[in-house]
């Protein structure tokens, strides 16, 4: 069962949200973040997931095996202009990767764009030839 903060869900359920849909988009650092939505309509690639909620839970067929066994908690920081916002920490022994902040994250472990191998040999080459 995907788990939501308990302020988030005190939050949905006083203002009345019938029905939420959680969803990753690529975004971020570690490639993938993870958002919210309470306006969206009912289609076939969406799965309604099991909740103690007191609203629905929906979730896309695509990322509904990374999102059971979940858990999603809401924090507000300010941006770089200083605006508060919401952000989403998403935590699942599914991942494998994530970027400082917290709030992108990935799937599989990143590999190193260089080749560790000849950035050595570059080092080598550069101490050796420095005498």
């Amino acid at each position: 069962m995907l788990t939501l903060d308990k302020k988030t869900v005190s939050e949905f359920e006083e203002t009345g949200v019938e029905k939420l849909k959680v969803f990753f988009y690529e975004a971020g650092c570690s490639g993938t973040k993870i958002d919210m939505s309470t306006e969206f309509e009912l289609e076939e690639s969406i799965d309604k997931l099991e909740s103690n909620y007191g609203f629905d839970v929906y979730v896309p067929q695509t990322d509904r095996k990374y999102l059971e066994n979940a858990k999603i908690t809401r924090v507000v920081v300010a941006d770089h202009t200083g605006e508060a916002k919401a952000r989403y920490i998403f935590a699942s022994d599914e991942v494998e990767d994530r970027c400082w902040c917290g709030t992108s994250f990935a799937f599989e472990k990143k590999k190193p764009k260089i080749n560790l191998s000849e950035l050595k040999n570059m080092k080598h080459n550069f101490l050796n030839n420095d005498r």
